[in-house]
């Protein structure tokens, strides 16, 4: 039984109205923004786990004497997606005749290819990747030298040697590849990767 003078603590209809008003303000500030952020961060690891394994793949070439090749699908190549690549070892220092894969469906011990997040990509162009497509691994488990104006397997390849340099391409002092994607409300949707004649890999 109620007391006299004593009344029930509550919110009133226009109360709670106006609370769920700037919740829902809230959200639409705060959900946009961690969106962005969360696939910033997506875009900032596939990068990093690229330039990675470029490294890896250089230290491969060192520490086994042989060369050693990064092969990555651009935009324009549907075999593997366009961000889709795989890591070869040759059997020499110079000229290797003979690919072991490395990563890819015939690796052993199995290791699948490298993928870049879904959100990024490699892009086409000349001017974006100046690396060119110099081997053909098409067959899975061997590549063979490109010899024009024989077609290559429509990749692009990043050569290592023994001594950590790069084979960069005809007429650049400096080997560029470029990362992207279509998300261009995000604070960098472009890293550009660059590799220098004595083959250290740096991102901007």
């Amino acid at each position: 039984m109620r007391k006299k003078g004593c009344t029930q603590a509550g919110y009133s209809l226009t109360e709670m109205l106006t609370v769920i008003a700037i919740i829902g303000m809230l959200a639409l500030v705060m959900v946009p923004n961690f969106i962005s952020f969360y696939n910033s961060n997506k875009m900032k690891s596939s990068m990093r786990n690229f330039t990675t394994d470029l490294r890896s793949a250089r230290q491969l070439a060192i520490t086994q004497g042989k060369q050693s090749v990064v092969t990555y699908g651009t935009s324009t190549n549907a075999t593997g997606g366009p961000g889709t690549y795989d890591i070869w070892l040759g059997d020499k220092p110079f000229a290797s005749q003979n690919w072991t894969p490395r990563t890819g469906p015939n690796s052993n011990p199995n290791q699948p290819s490298k993928v870049l997040d879904k959100i990024a990509y490699f892009p086409t162009g000349a001017a974006l990747q100046t690396f060119t497509d110099t081997l053909n691994c098409s067959s899975g488990t061997n590549c063979t030298t490109v010899v024009p104006p024989a077609a290559g397997d429509g990749k692009i390849d990043v050569i290592f040697f023994p001594d950590g340099h790069a084979q960069l391409p005809t007429g650049f002092t400096t080997g560029t590849i470029t990362m992207k994607t279509d998300l261009n409300k995000l604070p960098k949707p472009v890293y550009t990767i660059t590799i220098s004649p004595s083959g250290q890999v740096h991102a901007q």
